[in-house]
């Protein structure tokens, strides 16, 4: 039996996969559709989201090898035309975002199916096989091994016992007619998207704010536009606004001439049959300005935007999950869909292992609700918060969404409904078209002092960084767990302060070192042996391929005593624990200390601080603390347990309560604790404690 099962092949499905498997923990895929999707959807991978990546075998390296130039997409773009004047542009990379100061690693602008791609071929490389269903349809119950993606298979049904979860699929056999078969795993994972079929069947509610906007996304090919446009006007949105038609337009690849077009869609009046392939190419030649004689429509989408996170991500006992999209819809405003999910499973996959591995009871996984569940709120609000701003240019140059909105409404939920449907269609037609006149060049030039002045209020916005942002550095590297897989004592946790109501605009990231934050990055170097010169991040010595703690230390007695301790509790608890010791900017000499504080462990390292200049701050002094203190960092490279200043009283004591609390023990018995404690003996049981 598989230990997990992942239904959807998405990029969150596919990274949680190779993450299980990098963690040891065996697993396989499903997904209801015969290929992969060629559509560019998400296409902004932030921070955080690239750090993950960076410990996955290069994957990192390899987006940014293979993403366009930084400066073809750092732009927002506003215009009346692609050809047309500008009414102004944004400029969305500021020297810090890319100088790594305070991440190793940048952002990056890369389409999702590419992303995708990239991911299933890491998972190649590690043994993974992409199946189809001819000829699979002959059992029952499906021998569905380890590392197998299975394409073409919809999850209709899921059932849990107290030791198995049964989730029943449907696919087209040879004969071309419907067969199921059931496969069975120890725990599920839905990572199957927005419309996720395992969240209906698990009857989990979403809550929050429907039917924001209703679009159709464009997905087109043109390279004369994309050279036309690196050459005159780069950037990666484009929002026109002219007479004739009103979009955004997303520039993938302005080299390869890849585009996706979204337009403002109001059923019933408007149908998708009214989006055809060739009205389309139109409807691009108006927004563009000029004809574009390679214009190539790959794929029409109607498409509903939401605000909403899942009233819970676990049910039957923990057994079944759901992550990514299947928890959280967001507006595209801001690109946290899918980093949010990319950093939910980053959140679960060292979770899953532990209770594979026997390490944890299953009740640690509650902790990853507990968690994520928060900053999918927060980042709902935050998304909505961006798309109102988008929404400000536009009605600063008359162009009232909310009155475009409120006709649609009037036309569907009020005595408008009772008009014959041309009539409804003529009368939105016909007040859109009067909306778009407000673009005129005679209204909207500096003479005209109507044009004038909403001219002067949409530099006033863009100058006030009121209009829609590309990065949150704050939220993206700086979000916070509150409560979790951590352990807060009384005196932190009347420290730990709520997040700050988002505001829609751009606020910088300020490192901490309070329990549930990320790890704070800074530049060091191996103080002796062969790789002296490299340097690397902080967060390089989180290991990616085990489910190890990591313990930051500086070179003191009180602190060495400390990690003596940690190693100690570790192998009581059967966690795999790592010491670093952090020396200060300039050391040359030390390491022989370590090894004689530390022995008979093996598994630390002494590194040396690089600063970036010899008036930076100290790693201590930016995670707020002295070189007295000590973090212990989880391996999702969150901060599960800091002190300050050195451990007051019994420090074996101390690290029995952290992990405790860190791994779901602290409330279980002494003869649980016992039984636990054998179970997770290697090679006891094949999967764990009550798994």
């Amino acid at each position: 039996m598989l230990p997990v099962l992942i239904v959807g092949a998405g990029p969150v499905g596919l990274a949680l996969s190779l993450l299980l498997t990098k963690l040891g923990v065996k697993c396989a895929v499903v997904e209801k559709n015969l290929s992969f999707s060629r559509h560019p959807q998400a296409h902004f991978i932030n921070n955080r989201s690239m750090e993950v990546f960076r410990k996955l075998d290069g994957l990192a390296d390899q987006i940014q090898k293979f993403q366009p130039p930084v400066e073809l997409w750092r732009k927002f773009v506003y215009c009346t035309s692609l050809t047309g004047p500008v009414i102004g542009s944004v400029d969305h990379m500021q020297p810090q975002d890319l100088d790594q100061t305070v991440s190793p690693v940048s952002v990056a602008h890369f389409s999702q199916y590419k992303l995708t791609r990239l991911i299933l071929q890491h998972l190649q490389n590690l043994g993974f096989t992409v199946r189809n269903p001819n000829g699979l349809d002959n059992l029952k119950y499906s021998g569905l091994k380890e590392r197998e993606i299975l394409m073409g298979h919809e999850c209709v049904s899921v059932n849990a016992t107290s030791d198995c979860v049964t989730m029943t699929a449907s696919f087209l056999n040879e004969e071309g007619k419907h067969s199921v078969k059931c496969i069975r795993s120890r725990l599920l994972v839905g990572t199957d998207g927005a419309g996720s079929t395992v969240r209906q069947l698990l009857g989990i509610n979403m809550r929050g704010e429907k039917d924001l906007q209703k679009l159709v996304s464009v997905h087109f090919m043109s390279k004369k536009l994309g050279e036309y446009l690196m050459n005159e006007r780069p950037g990666m949105l484009f929002f026109i606004f002219n007479t004739e038609a009103i979009g955004v337009l997303v520039a993938h690849d302005l080299k390869e001439g890849e585009f996706v077009l979204q337009i403002p869609f109001y059923p019933p009046q408007q149908k998708l049959e009214d989006f055809s392939s060739k009205i389309c190419e139109r409807l691009i030649a108006k927004l563009a300005g000029r004809e574009l004689e390679d214009i190539k429509v790959v794929d029409i989408k109607p498409w509903v935007m939401h605000a909403e996170v899942s009233e819970k991500y676990l049910s039957h006992d923990n057994r079944i999950i759901i992550a990514g999209d299947a928890a959280h819809r967001f507006p595209p405003a801001g690109g946290f869909g899918m980093n949010t999910g990319i950093q939910d499973v980053h959140n679960l996959a060292w979770k899953i292992a532990s209770v594979v591995k026997g390490t944890a009871p299953k009740s640690i996984l509650t902790t990853y609700e507990a968690e994520r569940r928060p900053v999918a709120i927060f980042n709902t609000e935050l998304s909505v918060k961006n798309f109102r701003a988008a929404m400000g240019v536009p009605a600063a140059l008359g162009l009232d969404p909310v009155m475009a909105n409120s006709v649609h409404s009037a036309l569907n939920n009020t005595v408008g409904s009772i008009l014959p449907s041309e009539l409804q269609r003529k009368i939105l037609d016909g007040i859109f078209t009067l909306g778009r006149a407000q673009l005129s060049n005679i209204v909207l030039n500096k003479n005209n002092p109507v044009g004038s002045s909403r001219l002067a209020n949409v530099r006033r916005i863009f100058e006030g960084g009121e209009s829609l942002q590309l990065q949150f550095p704050a939220e993206d590297l700086g979000f916070r767990y509150l409560e979790g897989a951590l352990s807060i004592d009384d005196e932190i946790e009347t420290e730990l302060e709520e997040p700050e109501v988002p505001t829609g605009r751009r606020r910088e990231y300020v490192p901490s070192a309070d329990p549930g934050s990320r790890l704070p990055h800074t530049n060091v170097k191996v103080l002796s042996g062969p790789s002296i010169e490299e340097t690397f991040s902080t967060l390089d010595l989180v290991s990616g391929d085990k489910v190890e703690f990591l313990l930051i230390i500086a070179p003191v007695e009180p602190s060495y005593r400390l990690a003596r301790a940690a190693f100690e509790v570790a192998e009581e608890y059967n966690v795999s624990a790592k010491v670093c010791v952090l020396w200060p900017d300039g050391t040359v000499d030390g390491a022989a200390r370590s090894a004689a504080e530390l022995t008979p462990w093996e598994n630390f390292i002494d590194v040396v601080e690089v600063k970036r200049s010899s008036a930076s701050s100290s790693w201590w002094d930016l995670c707020q603390m002295t070189h007295k203190g000590a973090i212990l960092v989880r391996p999702d490279e969150h901060i599960a347990w800091r002190v300050k200043s050195g451990v007051v009283g019994d420090t074996t004591f101390e690290f029995r309560r952290v992990f405790s609390a860190i791994l779901g023990l602290t409330n279980i018995s002494e003869s649980d604790f016992k039984e636990w404690k054998e179970l997770a003996i290697p090679n006891t049981l094949e999967y764990g404690w009550d798994l």
